[in-house]
């Protein structure tokens, strides 16, 4: 984890900004990679819930978990903010050499319609694991994209 880069403390895009919160660890066993976690705030500075940008390629994160992983408050959805935090995210995103891959369930269809706002492709819809933390917690289909973020930075 020390050999990542140190993120922008701050990132915006519309009226959202991303704060930089902290370092994930890695977690070989599990396949989990290390990364950052950002906090998503609106224009007044509110709390509208985070985004993730994990590093590293392992078959949790490329079949399962995905590079972004985002979660909009419940009293907060609607707003596009997944979206925005998702714009702000990507021209330091596209600083890494890799395509970014993101996940859903099949049957969240706010975040399938956030994804295709942001330009990612469609790849294909997978199995989970049994023994992958997702399945675990009831998720057991994952439709996969590959977003390339300094494509998609507009709107």
């Amino acid at each position: 984890m020390d050999d990542l880069p140190e993120p922008p403390a701050r990132l915006t895009h519309a009226e959202v900004e991303i704060i930089f919160s902290h370092r994930t660890p890695d977690n070989a066993p599990e396949g989990f990679v290390a990364g950052y976690h950002f906090v998503i705030r609106d224009a007044r500075g509110r709390e509208a819930g985070h985004i993730n940008l994990r590093i590293g390629s392992t078959p949790h994160v490329t079949f399962v978990a995905g590079h972004v992983g985002y979660e909009i408050l419940p009293g907060r959805r609607g707003h596009r903010y997944a979206e925005k935090a998702c714009r702000a995210l990507a021209p330091w995103a596209a600083t890494f050499p890799i395509g970014l891959i993101i996940t859903t369930d099949p049957d969240n269809h706010a975040s399938i319609r956030t994804i295709g706002n942001l330009g990612a492709r469609f790849i294909d819809e997978v199995d989970v694991p049994p023994d992958d933390p997702h399945f675990l917690r009831g998720s057991l289909r994952k439709r996969r994209y590959l977003w390339l973020p300094e494509s998609t930075q507009s709107a």
